[in-house]
């Protein structure tokens, strides 16, 4: 297809600056003749969780009586996973994740008592054939900032909503496919201390008599345990908590094309800019909007997510004005598919004067 020949002229001020942009905005990329017509079978993920159905955590992170399911610093969750189970095909990649809501917030520094802001912490996951998890073993798994936040019946807050899954990459030699796995859930946060300032583990209703596969060590201190004699603490029953195994058959690697088809002033502050995308794939899982600085010596580019997620069309972004640094930067859109494949539009060149 032609490019559209449409360069973007014009300049904005932007929070005191001004701003400009001439990149390109191009159609839709073509697909190949041979698969124009052709929506390719992939398998699908393999998820390996206590309850039959993953969709079925439902309960403690969205609404109502929490339980008191938090994740903190001074508690580890603790779930016992077989893949005994599973399709016996190759995999190429493994996932260890955990569906948590319910960030808490606190009034923003300098704001009014009304604008609040997620109360920044980290939560950590690990991955183990023992229940114990060395530091090769434990790994990030989200920020408070992307969380679903907690509501506030006195204020209007942006950003609840329903607790939602995060996942994180972890070595396939690290998953125990013959025995168990111990997957183990906590904060580094030291003020993650208790359901009124930390997130909410999601949970769901377990069989009745099953097997314990689940416990909470409530006397850690920001690390997962690290010795498995002393490890299984309190079993867990009648609830179990969203923790599950995701396993990527091979095969299952795409392109994914992406494409800014818009950028339009916002109606509510016209400093901020509103980017229009399409993702020309289905089953994508989030998809975000990232910005970088130009390096004009390397000439290459860092780029961070600066977005909420966004789970489900439209792809539409809101890009504030005071997230921007001065100088030329890069926007671009980022997106994932429920296989990890991730792909990103053709990337936007604006420049901050201040």
């Amino acid at each position: 297809m032609k490019k559209l020949k449409r360069l973007l002229p014009f300049l904005v001020l932007l929070c005191g600056c001004s701003l400009s942009y001439t990149s390109e905005i191009t159609e839709p990329a073509e697909l190949p003749e041979e698969v124009k017509n052709v929506v390719p079978v992939l398998p699908p993920p393999v998820y390996v969780c206590q309850i039959s159905n993953i969709n079925d955590y439902q309960i403690f992170a969205n609404a109502g009586w929490d339980g008191n399911w938090y994740i903190g610093y001074n508690v580890c969750w603790i779930e016992q996973l077989s893949l005994s189970n599973i399709p016996d095909i190759k995999y190429r990649k493994a996932f260890i994740g955990a569906k948590i809501g319910r960030a808490k917030t606190r009034t923003a520094p300098g704001k009014p008592s009304w604008e609040k802001e997620p109360i920044p912490g980290e939560i950590y996951i690990g991955i183990s054939s023992t229940p114990a998890w060395k530091s090769s073993q434990r790994y990030f798994l989200a920020s408070a900032e992307d969380m679903p936040l907690e509501a506030d019946f006195e204020n209007a807050l942006e950003g609840t909503g329903e607790s939602r899954w995060f996942w994180r990459e972890v070595p396939l030699e690290q998953v125990n496919f013959n025995g168990p796995n111990y997957i183990a859930l906590w904060s580094p946060t030291d003020y993650f201390i208790s359901r009124d300032t930390a997130p909410i583990l999601c949970g769901g209703w377990g069989a009745r008599n099953a097997e314990k596969n689940t416990w909470l060590n409530d006397e850690i201190s920001g690390v997962a345990p690290m010795f498995p004699e002393s490890s299984l603490k309190t079993p867990i029953s009648v609830f179990e908590p969203a923790i599950a195994m995701k396993l990527i058959p091979a095969g299952t690697e795409r392109q994914i094309p992406v494409n800014i088809t818009a950028i339009n002033e916002s109606n509510k502050n016209p400093q901020d800019k509103i980017i229009f995308s399409t993702i020309s794939a289905p089953e994508i899982e989030r998809s975000w909007l990232e910005v970088s600085e130009v390096n004009e010596e390397t000439g290459q580019s860092d780029w961070k997510k600066t977005s909420k997620y966004l789970y489900n069309p439209p792809y539409i972004f809101t890009m504030k004005a005071n997230g921007l640094p001065t100088g030329k930067v890069l926007i671009r859109i980022a997106c994932e598919d429920i296989w990890s494949n991730k792909g990103y539009s053709q990337p936007i060149e604006f420049e901050v004067k201040r």
